[in-house]
């Protein structure tokens, strides 16, 4: 029966030294060929003005983005004062419209009869139409 708590490297000598060595002088030279290759190298403006490009661009994306839903989510608020002015010659049409369109409803000689009927017809029950008076 075998010993749970035998250590098997005891047996063989050989794996328990280090089987991997550097040769000597060997991070001196691959340091002065790092250096080396640091020192030859040139860096392009776009290449060191990406990074600061990449940041601007996903600024811009992300503003754009927030404005497009900002514009889709909100409603339009009243018209101010200066959508009025903008706007005036084509109201001035419609005042007229509206005035003489008054006034054909009241040339029409509607009765009250007439109202409740039409009312009914829409779907206003009877006691809403007692309760209005």
């Amino acid at each position: 029966m075998m010993d749970r708590n035998k250590d098997i490297l005891q047996d063989f000598k050989v794996l328990k030294e280090n089987a991997f060595t550097v040769p000597e002088g060997y991070f001196d030279a691959a340091r002065s060929r790092i250096k080396k290759h640091e020192t030859t190298r040139k860096t392009g403006l776009w290449e060191r003005m990406s990074p600061y490009a990449a940041i601007a661009a996903v600024f811009v994306f992300m503003v754009t983005v927030g404005t497009f839903f900002l514009e889709r989510t909100t409603r339009p608020a009243d018209m101010t004062q200066e959508d009025y002015i903008v706007f005036s010659d084509a109201m001035m049409n419609t005042v007229g419209y509206s005035i003489e369109y008054d006034s054909q409803i009241a040339d029409a000689e509607l009765g009250d009869e007439d109202i409740i009927n039409y009312l009914i017809y829409m779907g206003i029950s009877a006691e809403e139409i007692e309760t209005s008076k």
